[in-house]
């Protein structure tokens, strides 16, 4: 016993055990209390640092700085961003909303980006609409409040021709904003589709397609219309199937102000917008169609668009050599121009430009309202009858548009009193009302004035006997929709063109 080792213990498997250091704290020591404080300083400034540069930098990842410029496919959403009337709104603010449960979800949902950036496999363009974004209902009503009744708004539009001297074309109408009156407690007007519940299906990835909408009533019945397309399939079926896969959808701010954030306008429009600022002279033949054709066609690049916009000058020079004599300046100044809207507004790199994604806030160039508001939606009984069909009265939303073409025609703004006559309810009022007798029109003036009729862009048509044939002709003479649309609209087109309008039909 006297020759065993006094100190380690021996482990069964004969291995030491470790021996740890003994620690002895002695608060009575002045030596031990300084080290104790030191410690307790440097430990808070180390969690006091990490909570900080933490709390920093989960800040920076929620500011629209860090989604579009550090987010390499966010770049081109991004400048349209910072032009937008959100470019006070952090992108976080929609996209992510408060709450503890979005903000893990979209961290998650994060690293997914984050992966598929440094892979370079994400879409191109990024994929509209974002299939996770919360209910607008949680987002844009912080801030707007669609449920309180908003007044009428007096609307005027200023577009151009094509034709040679760019010719100005005027549109004034009334927008009947409405939502729901709590005096009354009746919904009305544009903001109806919010005060109510409307729910739909749209079987496209676009949601431009709506093949089932449905209307909650006050007693939680749901008045359903269908695509005339989905009569001859299992319609009661299919809605079944699509609410239990989740694809049944409540309709909110988002499904007609998708693009409230990152619009790019057609071409057509900001053209417009351009020549009506001063900033491409309307003094230039044709500007207006030839600012639109370079801008309407498809580039590989930036570059490739430079070398067709600065063929403009050959135009003008060839075509126009007096024209381009005396404005040559504002012949280059046009170009350089038409080249930066074509940098804000085409991303080749990422397939994005103002066709990629549509707009739903109006019903030009894209269906919009059209995607339910079309006449082929219908209601059906028990035996299968139609019993009525979602309206195409495009008076519920606004009046029919007031007209003016060229500098001297004045154009009045429209004024309601009272109730609107039936006659006028239906938007095919415009087209009927050509056949009215002198007795009638004497009752025109009585609300409108004789100067109402002053409309110059309907009144000098000339519609032949053959219309119906010769129309894809005078069509294209005109190179701009804007010709028929003013009466027609393109819901009109549609029912004999289900495909849509083409650029040449």
């Amino acid at each position: 016993m006297a020759n065993q080792p006094p100190t380690d213990k021996i482990s069964p498997n004969n291995h030491r055990k470790p021996r740890w250091p003994r620690v002895t704290i002695d608060f009575s020591s002045p030596r031990h209390r300084r080290y104790i404080y030191i410690l307790v300083i440097v430990l808070f400034a180390l969690t006091s640092g990490f909570v900080f540069g933490g709390y920093k930098a989960y800040e920076y990842t929620e500011s629209s700085e860090f989604c579009g410029q550090i987010c390499h496919p966010m770049f081109s959403q991004f400048e349209r961003f910072e032009i937008s009337d959100h470019v006070n709104v952090k992108c976080a603010e929609c996209h992510i909303g408060p709450g503890a449960d979005f903000f893990v979800k979209s961290k998650i949902d994060g690293l997914r980006q984050v992966y598929a950036t440094i892979r370079h496999t994400y879409t191109r363009p990024i994929k509209s609409p974002v299939r996770d974004l919360r209910p607008a209902r949680e987002t844009c009503e912080t801030c707007h409040t669609p449920t309180s009744y908003k007044d009428n708004i007096v609307k005027s539009i200023t577009h151009y021709d094509n034709d040679k001297s760019n010719t100005p074309v005027r549109s004034t109408l009334i927008l009947k904003m409405g939502g729901w009156k709590g005096t009354t407690g009746i919904a009305h007007g544009i903001h109806w589709h919010i005060t109510n519940k409307v729910y739909y299906i749209a079987p496209d990835a676009q949601r431009q397609i709506m093949s089932w909408v449905g209307v909650e009533q006050p007693d939680g019945t749901m008045k359903e219309y269908y695509a005339r397309d989905m009569l001859t399939m299992g319609s009661t079926s299919y809605v079944d199937r699509a609410r239990e896969r989740g694809e049944m959808r409540l309709l909110d701010c988002i499904d007609c102000h998708n693009r409230a954030a990152h619009l790019i306008p057609p071409p057509n429009e900001i053209v417009d917008e351009a020549i009506q600022d001063g900033i491409l002279s309307a003094e230039l033949p044709f500007i207006r169609a030839k600012g639109i054709e370079v801008l309407s066609q498809s580039y590989n690049s930036t570059a490739e668009a430079d070398i067709a916009i600065d063929e403009l000058a050959d135009f003008y020079r060839i075509g126009f050599p007096g024209v381009y004599e005396t404005r040559e300046l504002e012949v280059l100044l046009a170009i350089a121009e038409l080249k930066r809207i074509y940098r804000s507004t085409n991303f080749p790199e990422m397939n994005l430009n103002w066709a990629s994604n549509p707009n739903n806030e109006t019903h030009t160039p894209d269906p919009g309202c059209f995607r339910c508001h079309d006449g082929r939606h219908i209601r059906l009984d028990d035996l299968g009858n139609e019993i009525g069909e979602i309206s195409v009265k495009c008076n519920l939303c606004h009046s029919v548009p007031i007209i003016g073409r060229g500098q001297d025609i004045l154009v009045e703004a429209p004024v309601i009193v009272g109730e609107v006559p039936e006659t006028h309810v239906d938007f095919r009022w415009t087209i009927e009302h050509r056949d009215i007798n002198e007795a009638e029109k004497l009752e025109c003036y009585v609300c409108h004035g004789q100067g109402f009729c002053n409309n110059g862009v309907c009144h000098t048509l000339d519609h032949p006997a053959n219309m119906l044939y010769s129309h894809a002709e005078i069509y294209r003479a005109a190179g701009d929709p804007q010709v028929c649309y003013p009466c027609h609209q393109n819901i009109t087109c549609t029912k004999c063109h289900p495909g849509g309008v083409v650029d040449n039909p």
